[in-house]
């Protein structure tokens, strides 16, 4: 009997021994298969991203324009698009800094640097509220320029076709930008025809508001326009004249569309397919 107890206690021992360490199981994780809960998720301490610019706002502060004219850009961002020039004397209430320049309306930037201009406590002179509308915006082309020292720009001169239409261009590249508003006639919104009459009212001419299709008839018919002259449309939201801009050159025009006032190609394919005519006033 001893040996038999011997044997047995022997033989318990050599199959712990060749139990694999792999097939041990522990008691405190449940199978992911037996209805057992998950374990609790690792808490991770999480470092929020700092943003590359910092925009900061500013109250009961302007800026004062003291060059002829000053880039108005499209972000806080010297390689963002030029959209306008701000000129000599105006004030623009100060709505956030950032980057080097100071947001003077929605959208619209320009330097800070005391090269420029003057950053002075209180409100713009109520002569200058609407300064931002009314500014004569730069024509260039070129790259954008990534110095504050190269913000400085020169006005486009006027056609030499005639002072007036020089004046309708320059006002027509101010309200860039402008909202769309169905029968607005104001900066605060345009529809295409309150565009033109608000542009030409302001550029030396005096016409009445009136539909896009009085106004083709009113116009006399060119074949080649000139900076200044209309571009009419025909067939877009309606039949017969429903749409119309001014031409600024270089097959491009300038218009009050569904997505506000803004420069557009002649050769884009729809506007080729409604095309009108030209006409001047």
């Amino acid at each position: 009997m001893l040996k038999k107890a011997n044997r047995t206690v022997m033989n318990m021992g050599l199959a712990a021994l060749l139990v694999p360490a792999a097939l041990t199981f522990s008691t405190t994780s449940a199978s992911a298969n037996d209805g057992g809960a998950a374990p609790a998720p690792v808490q991770e301490k999480v470092t929020p991203s700092v943003p590359q610019q910092q925009e900061t706002t500013t109250t009961n502060q302007k800026v004062i324009v003291n060059v002829n004219a000053l880039n108005i850009r499209q972000g806080a961002s010297f390689s963002s698009p030029v959209v306008g020039t701000a000129t000599q004397g105006q004030e623009f209430a100060i709505l956030k800094e950032a980057n080097g320049l100071v947001e003077i309306a929605p959208n619209k930037w320009i330097s800070k640097s005391s090269s420029y201009v003057t950053i002075a406590s209180g409100k713009p002179s109520a002569s200058q509220v609407k300064g931002v509308s009314t500014s004569t915006p730069s024509t260039s082309t070129a790259s954008a320029s990534t110095s504050a020292a190269q913000e400085t720009s020169t006005p486009a001169p006027a056609p030499t076709t005639s002072t007036a239409s020089g004046s309708t261009v320059n006002v027509a590249r101010s309200l860039v930008g402008s909202p769309y508003q169905w029968a607005g006639n104001t900066p605060s919104g345009f529809d295409c025809s309150g565009f033109i009459a608000y542009v030409f009212n302001h550029s030396g001419h005096s016409i009445s508001r009136t539909s896009v299709a009085n106004y083709w008839n009113m116009a006399t018919k060119i074949s080649s326009p000139q900076p200044g002259d209309l571009v009419f449309f025909q067939n877009t939201y309606t039949s017969g004249p429903s749409h119309m801009g001014i031409y600024i050159g270089n097959g491009q025009m300038i218009h009050a569309g569904s997505h506000g006032v803004a420069v557009a190609d002649l050769d884009v394919s729809y506007y080729q397919d409604h095309f009108l005519g030209y006409g001047r006033f």
